[in-house]
């Protein structure tokens, strides 16, 4: 390294050598000055300043006059459009029909704006969801209206006093965790939800942006509550009302823009949403939620949470942990506030969902959500009008009256053995003839089996295992006293022993052909068919309809 006195020597030098380069500098500068006057002074000098001058080109054409684009007329709206797209074309000015789509690049707009692509969600309030669902939105006003009217009032109490709800339970909580250096996961799954919770019930718990370990997380404390993840609703922000412009979205250490929090609901206890439907309603909303959110308070949940809670579960004990006096209070929901911003006395709640809120006493409430139920379950009962608008599940493995599984009265075939239930041929029929025969009902065009008839395994290769029915130990003189006619069989068909093993039913009167022609499970006109099989003695049948092709 070098010492002081070195450097010093080093600028002293480096500066001598800078004035000597600006005296050279000055130096030639002066005798080109000098050059020039000797130059201009001279004969040959005004010889040059006598030389004509270059001629100067034509000035520009003046700038054109700005003119203003006139606006385009709008095309008025075919009248031909289907009601959707009339609706759509009325409120959309960009909308073009033939498109079915609005053509906006929403990408482009938050680089040159800072606008999120969510903000240009269509119908995303939930005043203007349904409006092209008039169905839909009147099943969300008969649902709305039925869980008012069996709700009590708000009532609250200090998050230190949740151990006072034991033992009462619940069969909705919803929980936002206030995550802080003195609140972690560790003191989340501390709480007390399993002593809380009913069975079967249901937990929404919000998790974060999923930038973290959130969502796994979330998961463990929902196991470790008793609880099992089945849903996921995500919060999906906008900024509207927030923007300042491109490139001012808050920093974040992920590799993308979180414009999202999610919320895992936990199900505990069996709940079967096609046969379940005095508890839960499938499908009435989705799992994505649009809002702006609150400036005032940055921590705030979306309020159509409790709609969508309120829609989807019809229990009427609903408890929220972790709420707040200003925005979480409602109609027919106990909220655990947290902090010490407790109420002190009654107050009221603003809105259609609000009310006098009271201090929660267990003894006054549990009365009152009895004395609403009726001595029933503590549900929100469910009327014939949302029974017929709700969306429903089809119930696996169940038969229909006329022994199928959807409308056309077929064969329901359900499990892995593909056993059935129940077997009607040609239910057409079936209240015509004789009945209780050995089990069948018997008619003049076929045969109905119900409940309780034999079952023999069919014949012929690779139909192994799959049920249908046989008649043991009947012979013709059997059928002919039962009202049948013999001629109807085909004596090959029989076996040995005289039992009819492989399935002789006819139709009407007539000789058989010797090969069956097809047999169809479903309706009459043989769907799953089998065609050219070698089961002698069958004409045509179809399981579920009629008999045909003799």
């Amino acid at each position: 390294m070098a010492t002081v006195t070195e450097t010093l020597a080093s600028a002293n030098s480096l500066l001598a050598y800078h004035a000597s380069f600006i005296d050279a500098l000055r130096t030639s500068q002066r005798d080109r000055r000098r050059q020039i006057q000797q130059y201009l002074s001279s004969s040959e000098s005004k010889s040059i300043l006598e030389l004509p001058t270059i001629p100067s080109p034509s000035p520009s054409p003046p700038p054109s006059p700005v003119v203003q684009p006139t606006a385009v007329p709008r095309q008025p709206p075919r009248h031909n459009l289907p009601p959707a797209k009339l609706a759509r074309v009325a409120r959309y000015k960009n909308y073009v029909p033939e498109e079915e789509t609005i053509r906006n690049d929403y990408s482009q707009r938050y680089v040159d704006g800072g606008d999120w692509p969510q903000n240009w969600v269509i119908g995303a309030e939930p005043e203007h969801r349904f409006e092209e669902y008039p169905k839909q939105h009147r099943l969300l006003s008969l649902k709305k209206q039925s869980v008012q009217e069996n709700s009590l009032p708000p009532t609250y109490l200090s998050f230190a006093s949740l151990s006072s709800l034991h033992p009462s339970k619940f069969d909705v909580i919803l929980i936002d965790p206030p995550f802080s250096s003195s609140f972690t996961w560790t003191h989340l799954q501390d709480l007390p939800i399993p002593s809380l919770a009913a069975d079967p019930s249901f937990v929404f718990l919000w998790v974060g942006s999923g930038a973290g370990d959130g969502l796994e997380r979330g998961r463990e404390v929902l196991a470790k509550w008793g609880y099992r993840r089945c849903e996921d609703v995500v919060w999906v922000k906008t900024n509207k009302s927030s923007n300042k412009g491109p490139g001012t979205d808050p920093p974040t250490t992920s590799l993308l823009t979180r414009t999202k929090q999610h919320c895992l609901i936990g199900i505990r206890g069996t709940v079967r949403r096609s046969t379940d439907s005095w508890f839960v309603h499938c499908n009435v909303d989705t799992d994505v939620i649009i809002w702006e959110g609150d400036a005032t308070d940055p921590t705030r949940k979306p309020p159509e949470m409790y709609t969508l809670i309120e829609n989807f579960c019809l229990g009427t004990r609903r408890l929220e942990i972790f709420g707040k006096p200003t925005s979480s209070l409602r109609r027919g929901w106990v909220t655990a506030i947290g902090g010490d911003t407790v109420p002190n006395g009654p107050l009221h709640v603003e809105g259609e969902e609000g009310g006098p809120a009271t201090l929660f006493n267990r003894e006054t409430w549990d009365h009152n959500v009895r004395e609403i139920a009726g001595g029933a379950k503590c549900v929100v009962p469910m009327t014939p009008d949302i029974d017929a608008l709700r969306p429903k599940s089809p119930v696996r493995g169940q038969s229909a009256q006329n022994g199928g599984g959807g409308s056309s009265g077929g064969v329901a075939l359900s499990g892995n053995n593909h056993q059935t239930n129940n077997m009607n041929m040609a239910p057409r029929f079936a209240n015509n003839g004789m009945r209780n025969f050995g089990g069948m009902d018997m008619n003049p065009m076929g045969m109905g089996m119900g409940m309780g008839m034999g079952m023999d395994g069919m014949m012929g290769a690779g139909w192994s295992g799959v049920p249908v029915m046989g008649m043991n130990g009947m012979d013709p003189q059997a059928m002919m006293m039962a009202g049948m006619n013999p001629q109807m069989m085909d004596p090959q068909a029989m076996t040995m022993n005289g039992t009819m093993g492989n399935m002789m039913m006819g139709g009407q009167a007539g000789a058989f052909v010797p090969m069956m022609n097809g047999m169809g499970w479903g309706d009459a006109s043989g769907q799953f068919a089998m065609e050219n099989g070698m089961m002698p003695g069958m004409g045509n049948m179809g399981m579920g309809g009629q008999w045909t092709g003799y």
